[in-house]
């Protein structure tokens, strides 16, 4: 009875007040739309993204908020930039209809294997709900392109490199990094930094995406000619390390902890190899221009889009093993091919690096998005 009468006495002030901040704190939060960039759980590529691309985005518009999560699950009104399509077909079901969605799909296609088969029909079901797809590759835009993405959603955006963290070195550094390392005086260092074994565990089993199998060919060819020495780090090394050994070629693998330490392994190199059949960047391709260190690449992701044939890099096709082992010949006999391909991928990559590429990301993917409103 007696709050009978109070809602009687209260009830129209009371909710005229709670209708108006109601509204008020709705427009507030849709005035503070903010970028949330979904990850995965590993500490790796997707992971690394993120953080650098939100890092530079609250440099560049302070005013924005931008964070990092692995879920989607509690965010409304805001942008949710999913870092691959496996942190998109994780989120997407519990994720608010009021958000605006962009995903990054770097590589694969449905002929790869069941699981690949079903993202790419979850992100096919889902594809009126986003406002963006982006991509690295002029290779993958092609591909997303004949698959029927709209060419209104989609943007082609490389990989970045931190070129204040990776920089080439000094002939001093290198030799003490390559003693720190146990890398014999006089063998030619060849580096491979990558994740090629399925799961996170010993990676006995390969993933052939990445072609361990064909890196394992080309250096046991080299090996014939060369003294060999391979460096490798990244997790699931076991099949390339096992194969190594059946072949007698020495190495050293280190899963490094902290990403900072990753340029002093790149100072160690001679040339670095991309085997693999399919790739989103890699990463490794804008690193070794940054580190100066000599790459050879097969025709997979960005490889096409920042190598020039002869001219920063050498290319190969997939699967190529006898072309990946002619090229590394190559740069190992040809001493001026290699001080200008040095030299001119260092000028290449200046244009990659992140601060330039998260610029892009603002301008051509999120500011179009917070323009629109709801």
């Amino acid at each position: 009875m007696a709050f009978t009468r109070w809602m009687s006495m209260w009830g129209a002030p009371w909710y005229g007040w709670a209708s108006h901040l109601f509204r008020a704190l709705t427009t507030r939060l849709k005035k503070q739309r903010g970028i949330y960039y979904i990850i995965e759980s590993r500490d790796w590529s997707i992971r690394r993204d993120g953080e650098v691309i939100i890092g530079n985005l609250r440099r560049l518009q302070p005013q924005i908020p931008c964070a990092i999560t692995t879920t989607s699950k509690w965010l409304h009104h805001q942008v949710i930039h999913f870092g691959s399509i496996w942190c998109f077909v994780a989120n997407i079901k519990q994720t608010h209809r009021s958000n605006r969605l962009v995903v990054s799909v770097f590589h694969g296609h449905e002929g790869i294997g069941p699981e690949t088969q079903q993202a790419w029909k979850t992100l096919r079901r889902y594809l009126p709900r986003l406002d963006a797809v982006v991509t690295a590759s002029t290779l993958m835009q092609a591909r997303l392109q004949a698959w029927g993405m709209p060419n209104e959603k989609l943007h082609v955006i490389p990989i970045g490199v931190d070129l204040q963290l990776f920089r080439p070195t000094s002939p001093e550094h290198r030799v003490h990094q390559r003693r720190r390392l146990g890398i014999p005086d006089g063998v030619i260092c060849i580096g491979s930094f990558q994740k090629d074994g399925v799961g996170w565990g010993e990676g006995l089993e390969p993933k052939l995406v990445k072609g361990p199998d064909i890196f394992l060919e080309t250096v046991r060819r080299l090996s014939m000619s060369y003294p060999i020495f391979v460096l490798l780090t990244g997790p699931a090394r076991g099949y390339i390390k096992r194969g190594l050994e059946a072949s007698g070629i020495p190495y050293r693998h280190d899963y490094i902890r902290e990403f900072n330490e990753l340029p002093s392994y790149y100072h160690c190199l001679d040339l670095y190899i991309v085997a693999s059949r399919e790739e989103g960047g890699p990463k490794a391709l804008p690193e070794c221009m940054a580190t100066g260190v000599p790459l050879i690449s097969t025709r997979v992701g960005m490889a096409p889009d920042i190598i020039k044939h002869g001219v920063n890099g050498l290319l190969a096709n997939s699967e190529d093993a006898d072309g990946l082992a002619e090229a590394a010949s190559r740069l190992i006999e040809d001493v001026d091919l290699r001080c200008r391909i040095v030299e001119n991928a260092l000028k290449t990559v200046q244009e990659y690096d992140w601060s330039l590429v998260s610029q892009r990301y603002y301008k051509n993917v999120y500011a179009p998005i917070l323009r629109q409103g709801n």
